[in-house]
């Protein structure tokens, strides 16, 4: 666990030295329907998705690498659902994705290079998505082979949509679960810990700690790809499967439980710093 985090604070710390800018007019805590690290039909989605149509703006001085069209390309990181999307290049193999728009309000299909701020074309409906018309936009690092959390290169809103910290159910490794107010006695073994999915927004980060020591610690700054799989990291890699066991829960992390009395400590914070807390007093056999 120790080695994945620092060298993912490595990368970070690399990329704190680009400056993004949003790539629409102006951001609020609503301005997405989905967040970075979101379920998306069973998957870990590496993008955000704007909840209003608007002109689409490069996020940095960059070059034109694609301008892809509906199904022209099928991966993790440019699958075909992104439709009309134009592709840029920017420093340290990073690169800016922006899917989902309008094919015949292009601006830049003669254009080679871009600056910061201007106009590429309008969000359209080319891909698929829940509601049409909204932009999907991406910030890819090809050298670390990741997607990166768009909000770690961006300007901060000023406030972001509040996370809600409930229905926690813990799974042993045959797959039981339990209700942690109904259950309060467990036998010892590796358990997941789970809570009640957000519709949009996903935590910055979420810990696990017994009896005040950190156990397992996920981090939404960027998905790796691990074996042709998103993974999320935490003490070890997390695929969707892990993160998301169904469309309702979402995995605060990992926690082997040994035989005594312990308090389970959950946390998920945002991106500001805005912390949600519970404390579970157990009973381990």
């Amino acid at each position: 666990m120790k080695k994945t985090i620092i060298s993912t604070l490595l990368i970070l710390t690399s990329l704190s030295a680009f400056s993004f800018d949003w790539p629409q007019a102006e951001v609020t805590k609503n301005s997405f329907n989905s967040y970075f690290g979101q379920n998306r039909g069973g998957s870990l989605s590496t993008s955000i998705i704007f909840s209003e149509p608007e002109e689409v703006k490069a996020a940095e001085n960059g070059y034109i690498t694609a301008i892809l069209t509906e199904n022209s390309d099928d991966s993790e990181f440019f699958p075909s659902t992104l439709g009309t999307a134009v592709i840029l290049a920017h420093n340290d193999e990073l690169i800016s994705v922006y899917g989902n728009l309008d094919e015949e309000t292009l601006t830049i299909k003669n254009e080679k290079e871009l600056d910061a701020g201007a106009i590429i074309a309008s969000s359209g409906s080319s891909g698929y998505q829940e509601n049409n018309s909204n932009l999907e936009f991406k910030i890819i690092d090809a050298k670390n082979k990741s997607a990166i959390n768009p909000n770690v290169l961006m300007p901060r809103a000023e406030e972001e949509l509040p996370l809600s910290l409930s229905g926690i159910i813990i799974v042993n490794k045959n797959n039981d679960y339990y209700d942690i107010n109904t259950y309060k006695t467990y036998s010892s073994g590796l358990y997941k810990i789970y809570f009640k999915r957000n519709p949009i927004a996903a935590p910055y980060k979420t810990t696990v700690s017994i009896n005040g020591v950190l156990v397992d610690q996920l981090s939404y700054d960027m998905i790796t790809q691990e074996n042709n799989k998103l993974c999320i990291i935490g003490k070890k890699k997390y695929t969707a499967s892990d993160v998301f066991p169904n469309n309702d829960l979402q995995l605060l992390g990992e926690a082997m439980f040994t035989p005594g009395r312990a308090t389970l400590g959950l946390t998920i914070s945002d991106m500001l710093g805005n912390v949600k807390q519970l404390n579970y007093n157990i009973v381990i056999k």
